[in-house]
């Protein structure tokens, strides 16, 4: 028996400070009360279940109107548990309008042995937006073990600016068929984190010296030899992506380079 839930959120502006203009949800789901910090509206998402089960299907749609500034995150890490073949789903659609900002930093995926899961992803901003979205996936509970136990996992995500595609990013992952240990999926490592970047040309161009210039001192810093991530140039926008052997060594890397991104590019 599948079991849908929804999310609706809306952000815009009241007074000149980011405020939820809608918000509807339904069980699991809950809203955390929203936070505004110095720059941005702060919105938390949480879960009164313990995590994903069987048949659940998740149907977001947030819509961050123009001028907002966001950020979106996560109570805690979103467990699948087993699925069995019904697995469960979720589909999300976001958009960000003209001279928004939204940071979309959920908390790191881990699948149960057993689990089957499809998460699709829709992110469409204008040309003068700003987005950010991260993404870190665990192989699963390392320390029962239970890596790579899962039967299959799939995140798609797809942006477009105007219209257009920008970037893509397809991570299907079945470890029946696949050797995910090997060179060319995780290498030995045990988590993955993605981070993508949009925004104005001079913004993104500072992003990128940055992470170049963290790129040259996590090489030069034995405690950080154990992460490894390149850098390149999507269509439109900046990716980065990491290999660790523990969510919070993406986590804390992914917050560094959040701080000082603030920092050399002041709201």
């Amino acid at each position: 028996m599948e079991t849908e839930t929804k999310l609706k959120l809306e952000v815009g502006v009241s007074q000149g400070r980011s405020v939820l203009t809608e918000c509807y949800f339904t069980s699991p789901l809950k809203i955390g009360t929203p936070h505004l910090g110095k720059d941005r509206l702060t919105v938390v998402l949480m879960m009164a279940s313990a995590g994903i089960l069987k048949g659940d299907s998740f149907d977001y749609e947030i819509v961050c109107g123009r001028d907002t500034k966001t950020r979106l995150t996560e109570q805690s890490y979103t467990k699948i548990f087993d699925t069995g073949e019904t697995g469960a789903k979720r589909h999300q659609h976001i958009v960000v309008q003209d001279h928004a900002s939204l940071f979309y930093e959920p908390k790191a995926v881990i699948p149960f042995r057993g689990s089957c899961y499809d998460s699709n992803i829709l992110i469409e901003l204008s040309a003068k937006s700003e987005f950010v979205y991260t993404d870190i996936f665990a192989a699963g509970r390392i320390g029962m073990g239970e890596q790579f136990a899962f039967m299959h996992y799939r995140n798609r995500v797809e942006v477009r600016v105007d219209g257009k595609i920008a970037w893509f990013d397809h991570c299907l992952l079945e470890p029946e068929c696949m050797d995910l240990t090997g060179m060319l999926f995780f290498d030995g490592y045990t988590h993955q984190g993605t981070f993508y970047y949009y925004g104005e040309g001079e913004k993104q161009e500072k992003l990128l010296d940055l992470l170049r210039k963290k790129q040259e001192e996590m090489q030069e810093n034995e405690k950080k030899q154990s992460l490894c991530f390149g850098v390149s140039n999507a269509t439109k926008g900046i990716c980065l992506w990491v290999l660790a052997d523990t969510a919070q060594d993406i986590e804390e890397l992914f917050e560094e380079i959040m701080h000082t991104y603030r920092l050399a590019c002041p709201i």
